[in-house]
């Protein structure tokens, strides 16, 4: 077998993901990735450009690897999480989610369907949270969910998870209004009596999958994420809680609770699974990517984000630039060169507002940002994925008049998405001005970098 360089990418990115999903990196397992970049002949340089990938675009890139390369990775997760002695429940459940998004074909994966996708940082926890989704109202799905309602919780409950599901939580809402409304007055307190009203007068008429369509246009929407049919949106992990959030779509075939079954089945059998009628070939590749024996847990290290900051703080003063140049490309995914070309990763409507101010070195008054709606509609458009022109309009006349929090919210996960990176050195990159006033970023333009200026003008 022979990997093509974006497969070996990929490969490494979901390989450095697995080691890292428990929090606890071993010599065991840092010696059986040296074997198994080893044998799959990936290099640093594939180790490197693997750090600007999210997991989802690692995932989408293994898809098109074939039935046979695809076995031998499911062998590779398995000896990997293996490594430190045991297999752990989020490195099992991550293996898991692996499977079902590379279509791998195996008796147990065969009906489930399912899709890897990385989000921007949200500026909540969702928790362990399990999201039901649908493009349109699916009645039938619905009616079992409800006739399997407490069924679902219990089963979720043995896993530790909580089920979201949106029917039942608007019913709950507008039955507590007056709670509502009052835990709002505590927890936000900008909020006016104006905007009070408009929240409780709307929550009579919020329809589930018109909401469900909301959460993925301001919240979740990122390049590649679609919803077909009727599915459980799953979190997997939060691999890098200053960038990214990783979920799974894992779309209903049978009825929902046949269907969470069948995934919390193949995940207690994860580690066992094995992959039948394998050829010569292949046979002599498992070998080569089985842990040698003796492996034992030596040289534990709880690695965090303050290792992180050890690492930032040390290299800081050894940089190129002292202040990194901003690379942006045609999908208003943003980078910063000079940090081993990080990732800043945020929601898409946050992107168009940087981008926008950006674009006007002046800055500008967000009293007058109506002014500057067709533009920041355009921006919006290029670098979202989602189709919808009628919802990504009311995205953008929520921000420009100010709807509810939109507006804050917006602003605090632009200033999260950097500062979670460089901390105090984010200054530079930040939207800043008096409230009321004119809001700039101060940035050098001549550090900032555009793949084609001409889409966002």
């Amino acid at each position: 077998m022979k990997f093509r360089e974006n497969h070996k990418t990929a490969v490494a990115k979901v390989l450095s993901d697995l080691v890292q999903c428990d929090g606890i990196v071993n010599q065991g397992e840092i010696d059986f990735l040296q074997q198994i970049y080893s044998v799959l002949r990936i290099n640093s340089a594939s180790r490197q450009k693997a750090t600007a990938l999210s997991l989802s675009e690692a995932v989408n890139m293994l898809r098109s690897l074939d039935q046979s390369e695809k076995k031998l990775l499911l062998f590779a997760f398995q000896q990997l999480s293996l490594a430190d002695t045991s297999i752990d429940p989020t490195e099992s459940l991550l293996i898991t989610a692996l499977l079902l998004s590379i279509d791998i074909d195996l008796p147990e994966t065969q009906g489930l369907k399912a899709h890897f996708v990385s989000i921007p940082n949200l500026n909540f926890d969702t928790r362990n949270a399990v999201l039901y989704v649908e493009p349109e109202y699916d009645k039938a799905i619905n009616d079992a969910i409800m006739s399997d309602y407490e069924v679902i919780l219990k089963l979720l409950k043995t896993s530790h998870r909580d089920f979201f599901y949106l029917p039942k939580e608007l019913a709950d809402l507008q039955g507590k209004r007056n709670t509502f409304r009052n835990t709002l007055n505590y927890i936000e307190p900008t909020l006016s009596d104006t905007q009070l009203d408009i929240i409780d007068q709307g929550l009579n008429q919020l329809d589930s999958v018109f909401f469900s369509k909301e959460i993925f246009l301001n919240y979740l929407n990122t390049s590649g994420l679609t919803i077909n049919k009727p599915a459980f949106f799953f979190k997997i992990g939060n691999q890098k809680p200053g960038i990214h959030q990783d979920f799974l779509i894992l779309e209903i075939n049978d009825d929902p609770l046949t269907t969470l079954k069948r995934i919390f089945s193949l995940n207690k059998r994860i580690a066992k699974l094995h992959p039948k009628n394998l050829t010569l070939k292949e046979k002599r590749y498992l070998e080569k990517v089985t842990m040698k024996s003796g492996v034992t847990k030596k040289d534990e290290l709880n690695y965090t984000g303050f290792h992180k900051i050890i690492i930032d703080t040390l290299l800081k003063y050894n940089a190129t630039h002292d202040v990194s140049r901003l690379f942006i490309n045609t999908r208003g995914e943003i980078f910063l060169t000079d940090r081993n070309n990080t990732e800043v990763k945020m929601p898409t409507l946050s992107k168009a507002l940087y981008i926008l101010i950006l674009l006007e070195e002046k800055g500008i008054p967000l009293a007058y940002l109506n002014d500057y709606k067709p533009r920041l509609f355009r921006i919006y458009r290029q670098i979202s994925t989602y189709d919808d022109d009628l919802l990504l309009h009311q995205a953008i006349e929520n921000l420009t008049d100010f709807v509810g929090s939109t507006m804050n919210a917006t602003l605090s996960r632009t200033k999260k998405a950097f500062t979670s990176i460089l901390g105090e050195a984010a200054t530079p990159y930040l939207i800043i001005g008096e409230k009321g006033g004119r809001r700039t970023i101060h940035l050098e333009r001549s550090l900032v970098v555009f793949e084609d200026r001409q889409v966002f003008d």
